[in-house]
């Protein structure tokens, strides 16, 4: 199956997601890939990795984009050559890309009770407000969960801890009225990194976190509020 969908969570930001049933081979074929992609693909064990890493050349496709277009820091961050900012994510049978001219984090996960067994790895008990909105206790802790990954993703900051570090809080749900990404149900939330690490200046990160509900998955986006002085941020 191609392109599953297109979502805009906010002005000028674009995220393509991907329903992934081809073939190695049939992704392959889709975006030529660079001598270090190719590299980095054939070094891949996992079939379904092997699949996750193409397909996100396929969704570059999508957005007019090639695989030489892309390329990553020294920390495994992604960026553009162009100088838009993009972020990746894929689980299982299914992938995502954000593209915008400012900083966002993407992160998608399947709902899977397992993750109620890690819980208390990254999160303590889901905010009130998350639990008067979804009522599912695998789907609390995956919003929480995918919003931690973007917003990590996006500071990419190598120490930062998901329990201590990132707070989430003010869950509510968007009528669709109100909502840029269609007929979804889709949850918002604020974000804060809470310790400054050492190459975080200034004062803590606010960030703005939109989540949805696709099939068995959960699609996290998140964008900053405040400018983040970062070196790695510093990058783009």
């Amino acid at each position: 199956m191609p392109l599953l969908t297109t979502i805009n969570p906010w002005p000028e930001a674009q995220v393509y997601v991907w329903d992934i049933d081809e073939s190695i081979l049939e992704l392959g074929q889709m975006n030529p890939l660079t001598e270090s992609s190719a590299a980095r693909l054939k070094s891949m064990k996992s079939v379904v990795h092997q699949k996750g890493f193409l397909s996100v050349r396929a969704l570059l496709n999508q957005a007019g984009l090639q695989d030489r277009d892309l390329y990553y820091n020294h920390l495994g961050k992604p960026f553009l050559q162009d100088g838009r900012c993009i972020s990746i994510t894929h689980s299982h049978h299914r992938s995502a890309i954000i593209i915008a001219p400012y900083p966002v984090g993407i992160d998608l996960e399947l709902m899977r009770p397992k993750i109620l067994r890690i819980a208390h790895k990254f999160s303590h008990d889901p905010d009130q407000s998350l639990k008067e909105s979804v009522l599912d206790q695998v789907a609390q802790y995956t919003y929480i969960w995918t919003a931690k990954e973007s917003i990590y993703k996006m500071v990419s900051t190598p120490g930062l801890s998901f329990l201590h570090d990132i707070r989430v809080e003010a869950w509510r749900s968007i009528a669709s009225s109100e909502s840029v990404i269609g007929q979804a149900p889709c949850i918002e939330a604020t974000a804060w990194v809470e310790r400054i690490k050492d190459n975080l200046k200034s004062n803590p990160g606010q960030f703005h976190f939109k989540g949805l509900v696709m099939g068995d998955y959960i699609c996290g986006m998140t964008r900053g509020l405040e400018v983040f002085e970062s070196k790695t941020l510093d990058n783009h």
